[in-house]
């Protein structure tokens, strides 16, 4: 034979003998009892069951279930579904297809999340911490706002690859009362047939969709790769208040979040998009990778960061089955093109040692996706996420690292946990934030049963949500709440951020709250920021904060912010939205715009 063809042949059975290797997985997978597949082989009674039992478990009202340590995972098969799915805390919907319409909801309201809270001044401001993705929904509920399919949520609740044949309602009207406030919120890849409703959602995120119609949010409301959006306009308060929103035509550089699919004969495999640039419209990907179960790890919540770390070493993929991962060290991803996904938000708390959940190398191509990081009963000396490890990786815009819907949180569940020194550090260019919430807990689980208690004298210390100090890193649906220093600190140069929403903390003392909800470092020469807030609530102090964002003295960074008085002590105020422009906001006047 010609040399090269004998080359090309043994390249070729190398290849399989490595794959061959690596494929040491069963197929299927053993699926611990906190994930359930559902084929058109169960009968809808049995769905009824184990949706009902999950929903008793995590949901009703007011907030049931909010700090609940049981974690779901409902997968269904390709086809067609009668069963209505009420989605609460921690709980996750999957279509198993390769597209939303090959598994089909067609019971009167389907998938659906309702507000946590029955009383519309809680309403769904605490929705948080569940997702559905994936399937089409034929819901014909008539909800008094709408017709189809209701996710009336908040933060860390993201709605993926989904079509919806009549409306999509983001709130929920409370019988006899008004509509329940909200503060969300994300959707992506969303297919609509009727109208998109936004109603009482302060601000929301919707990247990569299309819709006959969308109304707008309250204050802020940023649309990227959508068709059908609204008018992009600056927002205006007083008698004539409407909303800042930002419309960007297409989505500079992301690659969908990757999922699981259910093959014939029962077995699954795993779908990893492929990355795109300047995209438009409602996902379409022809080009996935599609990696059978062979060579991907199924985690359970009894298992190691070292037995993780061995399966990733050894070059398969790992699917973390919902469940509360006490790790022992860092879930340390080190080789390029690897992926974590979590299903059910699954929970990875912090090392004791102090080192964060996740590190990841100075690689490429990594997709860490759908975990929550929850900080222990210790100091985290670092972040809770790093990536990147000698802080001078370029990175590559051909192969970029993405994160979806990756959330942290310090505090909630109990309180004295932490102090946690940023929540995630982004060393690496070229990295992806899609959707993520990094919260300082508010409040927390009253021990002895009872309403949540409100944390105070800045307990479960965390001094950042983001710190940035790579070029080229982007972030679509970023929200970062109650650090006790600045937000976000963004010290790369060309960063992009297409909505931001930050609370600065309530439990300051301070009379000037000396920091900001997005820092850009002095040294940066170019970023662009669209549909940023920042909101205030001085619960405990009537403090002054100087201004809502710090670009250093480059305004023109920022194309739209708004700064909001949420509510707090008579006194406090948010001076100014950027650098001395925007006006003050204080219990007088709440809301003010810089565009």
């Amino acid at each position: 034979l010609p040399l090269a063809l004998i080359m090309i042949t043994r390249t070729a059975a190398l290849a399989s003998i490595l794959a061959s290797a690596l494929a040491t997985e069963p197929n299927p997978p053993t699926w611990p009892s906190s994930v359930q597949i559902f084929t058109l082989d169960t009968s809808p009674s049995d769905i009824k069951k184990a949706v009902d039992a999950a929903f008793s478990n995590n949901g009703g009202d007011c907030d049931l279930g909010q700090f609940s340590t049981e974690r779901y995972a409902f997968l269904f098969a390709p086809g067609t579904y009668t069963t209505d799915v009420p989605v609460g805390f921690y709980t996750s919907v999957y279509g198993l297809g390769t597209s939303p319409g090959e598994t089909v909801f067609t019971g009167d309201k389907g998938v659906f999340a309702e507000s946590a809270c029955n009383w519309f001044q809680i309403g769904s401001l605490d929705t948080f911490w569940r997702s559905a993705e994936n399937f089409r929904s034929e819901a014909t509920h008539a909800w008094a706002v709408g017709t189809g399919m209701t996710w009336a949520v908040s933060q860390a609740a993201p709605l993926r690859n989904v079509e919806v044949a009549n409306d999509l309602l983001f709130f929920e009207y409370i019988e006899g009362d008004a509509a329940g406030y909200a503060s969300g919120g994300w959707v992506s890849g969303a297919d609509v047939g009727g109208s998109v409703s936004f109603g009482s959602q302060q601000q929301f995120m919707v990247r990569s969709s299309k819709a006959s119609s969308f109304d707008k949010p309250v204050w802020n409301g940023v649309f990227a790769g959508t068709e059908g959006a609204p008018s992009a306009q600056c927002g205006s308060s007083g008698d004539t208040s409407e909303p800042s929103i930002s419309v960007e035509e297409s989505v500079p550089l992301n690659a969908e979040k990757p999922f699981v699919k259910y093959e014939d004969g029962g077995k699954f495999s795993l779908v990893i998009p492929s990355v795109e640039k300047d995209a438009v419209g409602v996902p379409v990907d022809n080009n996935a990778t599609v990696v059978g179960f062979e060579s991907v790890y199924v985690a359970s919540s009894s298992d190691s960061a070292k037995t993780i770390n061995e399966k990733l070493d050894s070059g398969l993929h790992v699917v973390l089955s919902p469940g509360i991962y006490h790790l022992e060290d860092s879930i340390a991803i080190t080789k390029p093109d690897m992926v974590l996904l979590g299903l059910g938000f699954a929970t990875l708390i912090s090392p004791s040692n102090g080192k964060p959940c996740i590190t990841i190398g100075d690689v490429d191509g990594v997709r860490v996706a759908g975990v929550l990081l929850e900080a222990g009963a210790w100091s985290t000396k670092g972040a809770m996420l790093q990536v990147g490890e000698t802080g001078t990786y370029a990175g590559s815009e051909s192969n970029p690292t993405v994160l979806s819907d990756v959330f942290a949180r310090v505090g909630g569940p109990s309180t004295g946990v932490g102090p946690v020194e940023t929540m995630f550090l982004i060393q690496n260019g070229y990295t992806v934030i899609d959707n993520t919430w990094l919260w300082r807990a508010d409040h927390y689980n009253n021990p002895d049963g009872g309403d949540d208690l409100p944390v105070k004298n800045y307990d479960n210390a965390a001094k950042n949500g983001v710190v940035v100090s790579a070029d080229n890193v982007y972030a679509y649906g970023l929200a970062a709440e109650h650090t006790t220093e600045d937000n976000v600190i963004w010290n790369g140069d060309a960063g992009t951020v297409f909505f931001y929403q930050a609370e600065i903390n309530y439990d300051t003392t301070e009379d000037v709250w000396d920091h900001s909800c997005l820092v850009v470092g002095q040294g940066v020469k170019s970023f662009y920021g669209t549909g940023l807030g920042c909101y205030s609530y001085f619960r405990d102090h009537a403090a002054v904060a100087e201004k809502g964002i710090d670009t250093g003295g480059n305004p023109a960074f920022i194309d739209k912010a708004v700064s909001v008085w949420l509510n707090g002590m008579d006194g406090s105020s948010i001076k100014n939205v950027i650098d001395g422009d925007g006006l003050n906001v204080d219990e007088t006047s709440h809301v003010a715009y810089s565009c």
